[in-house]
């Protein structure tokens, strides 16, 4: 059963669905940007066409499973159809692929001029879209299609002056009918869920990382295959992510093929030969904390397994530490570090404020150094995890979620203050793949100028955390 529940999607002030999802302002900002593009570019083209012009969103915008940028050089994408109509007719000639690539490109080039909000257009376009680059960190994909209205038949325009097969609209109703009312919600948090882990898992390998497409499929056949064990209730989104993830896998390791489902001719599943051992090997680790989730004793042990896979994504129980406990003999396990945090002010050399186990209050453009006081206490051969869990207006608005840096024992480093908010630094100690200690250090940035220098101690709590050994 699932114990950290309502860290995924429940009422915990920081839940790993509101950490993925963007805000309802940010949608309709991206929505706002396309409006104003469209209202521009499709009068132009059909007057310089002559041909009537629709448009139509698609990708994870249409289907409800847009995720935040979670890395700091990432931007939302946003793909939306640009359809020049005509009917096909015996005898008449009409625009070759190449030349709707180069009406729409020009009419492109022509609003970024107009629109300082437009960094750039991509030149050359790509083989199946044109992309315009925006200042606030997205960029809108439009894939250019002919649309036989008499036969409710499209065609996509390739820049090698050659027309694919190609309609978005029935994968679409495929998902959109797959399932309803709160089961849809719930598989959209799920498909949100699995791009997040790839977002983060994917780093090193980025080849290997899934394509949105590819994870859509998958997540909702591997929801409708649960269906009858949910059919007297519907099961929280903890339990219902291990029953999809067990699926995949189960799948996946059997067969690489992800056929297209209202298109069995097209395998979904682009990725390079190459590359498919380590998608595997990253599929694998998280089927494993799935499966160690589910036997997690309490809601803190579980969280930290889910924070393996999901790294900086996963919100932890919002306490000041994890004191983790032999289950057998409730004793703890080691005793909890404690992190005496050093503030230097700008590119000072000189420290500013000493603190530990909480940065009450620091301005921007500070370095903060993290070490750990009792260093004694840490095993020698025990891996220590640092993880950056950001949040607020700021870090959300530029897109840094936060990051890990882990070593056998790493007992101290450095970080720098760039977004108003209150942030976690969470120290972790494991010993051979198990917590033995966390540590929660809460740094409270704010509009400042410089750090308070004897603030009141906090008032803390502690989370005692039951320790079943894997055998």
């Amino acid at each position: 059963m699932a114990k950290a529940a309502h860290l995924f999607s429940g009422n915990a002030p920081d839940s790993l669905i509101n950490r993925v999802t963007p805000t309802a302002e940010q949608r309709e900002f991206l929505q706002q940007q396309w409006n104003a593009m469209r209202d521009y570019v499709c009068p132009k083209l059909q007057e310089e066409s002559g041909y009537p012009i629709s448009t139509w969103l698609q990708g994870s915008y249409k289907y409800g499973t847009l995720i935040r940028p979670v890395h700091i050089n990432e931007e939302y994408d946003v793909d939306v159809g640009i359809y020049f109509q005509w009917e096909k007719k015996d005898g008449e000639a009409f625009p070759a692929p190449e030349q709707l690539r180069t009406w729409v490109q020009t009419e492109l080039v022509g609003y970024a001029d107009e629109c300082s909000d437009v960094r750039k257009i991509e030149d050359p376009a790509k083989e199946r879209c044109s992309r315009a680059v925006y200042n606030m960190r997205f960029h809108i994909d439009t894939p250019v299609y002919h649309l036989d209205p008499s036969t409710d038949a499209r065609e996509l325009a390739t820049l090698s002056n050659a027309w694919e097969k190609s309609d978005p609209k029935p994968i679409y109703k495929w998902f959109k009918d797959a399932a309803s009312g709160s089961a849809r919600e719930q598989l959209r948090r799920l498909i949100r869920y699995l791009k997040g882990w790839a977002a983060v898992a994917f780093v090193e390998t980025p080849e290997s990382r899934p394509s949105s497409i590819l994870l859509t499929v998958v997540v909702t056949q591997a929801y409708q295959e649960g269906w009858g064990d949910r059919l007297f209730a519907l099961c929280d989104d903890e339990d219902a992510l291990v029953d999809v993830v067990v699926r995949i896998h189960k799948r996946l390791f059997a067969s690489r093929e992800v056929r297209n489902p209202v298109d069995d001719n097209e395998d979904l599943n682009r990725m390079p030969a190459g590359a498919w051992d380590a998608f595997l090997s990253n599929l694998q680790s998280l089927d494993d904390a799935a499966a160690r989730a589910v036997d997690a004793a309490d809601e803190a042990a579980a969280a930290l397994i889910w924070s393996e896979p999901f790294s900086f994504l996963m919100p932890l129980p919002e306490v000041e530490a994890v004191e983790v406990q032999e289950e057998a003999s409730g004793r703890a396990v080691m005793q909890i570090p404690d992190v005496v945090i050093t503030v230097y002010l700008g590119d000072s050399k000189v420290a500013h404020a000493t603190y530990e186990n909480e940065v009450p209050n620091v301005g921007k453009d500070c370095w903060l150094d993290f070490r750990i006081k009792n260093a004694h206490i840490i095993p020698d051969y025990a891996t220590v995890e640092w993880t950056v869990r950001n949040a607020g207006q700021e870090a959300d608005g530029i897109g840094d979620l936060g990051h890990r840096q882990m070593g056998m024992r790493l007992l101290s480093v450095r970080e720098h203050t760039s977004y108003i908010g209150k942030h976690f630094m969470d120290c972790v100690v494991r010993l051979n793949g198990q917590v033995y200690a966390v540590r929660r250090v809460p740094v409270h940035i704010k509009n400042i100028l410089r750090a308070e220098r004897n603030p009141p101690k906090p008032a803390y709590t502690k989370f005692i955390s039951r320790l079943r050994r894997r055998r």
